[in-house]
């Protein structure tokens, strides 16, 4: 893709609004959020939202899916905006999609009001294949599980250690000249 190709695309994904959509369908548990749900998620209007998703369609970044199975009841949702093979072609290059666990774990533990878990909780039309196989987050394997856990258990215990910060003791003698940058361990 020619470099100034690269930049408008780059400048339409990181505009603040369809970043923000994006970040909340790519966190969210199955990948396909309703406007509800976004309009919770992304600190805009409901009209602003929609039409940034009306643009982000546009593009064929992403797209309206609509669950059309006799399960629904009458107060869940039917529409769906998800991911298009394209976006998520686009997202890998632009590599949004390394940062899919953190924002499904940072979804899993938001607080939800009763209406956005109903939402949460509606049956789905399925998501194409290829979009499906690219969002989904390998497995840990128990041994990099048991480090994990051994890690926050120390921690929990009151182990001062972060996960790749090596101990360090302060040498009280020591003083920094004035106006010197200080070390953090002398500031804290």
């Amino acid at each position: 893709m020619p470099i100034e190709k690269q930049r408008r695309a780059h400048q339409f994904l990181t505009q603040e609004t369809r970043y923000h959509i994006i970040q909340a369908v790519l966190g969210h548990p199955t990948y396909l959020a309703t406007l509800d749900e976004l309009e919770y998620l992304v600190p805009k209007n409901r009209s602003t939202i929609r039409e940034h998703l009306d643009r982000l369609a546009d593009k064929q970044v992403m797209a309206k899916y609509k669950y059309r199975g006799d399960e629904t009841e009458r107060n869940e949702p039917r529409e769906f905006w998800g991911f298009t093979s394209y976006g998520i072609t686009l997202l890998d290059e632009y590599s949004y999609l390394r940062y899919v666990p953190v924002l499904r774990a940072l979804q899993e533990n938001l607080y939800l009001t009763e209406k956005i878990e109903r939402h949460q909780n509606a049956p789905r039309p399925e998501l194409p294949e290829d979009v499906s196989e690219a969002l989904k987050i390998p497995e840990i394997d128990d041994e990099t599980e048991a480090i994990i856990e051994d890690t926050l258990a120390a921690r929990e215990r009151g182990g001062d250690r972060l996960f790749d910060a090596p101990p360090i003791e302060s040498d009280e003698d020591v003083e920094t000249e004035a106006g010197a940058d200080r070390p953090l361990d002398e500031l804290f």
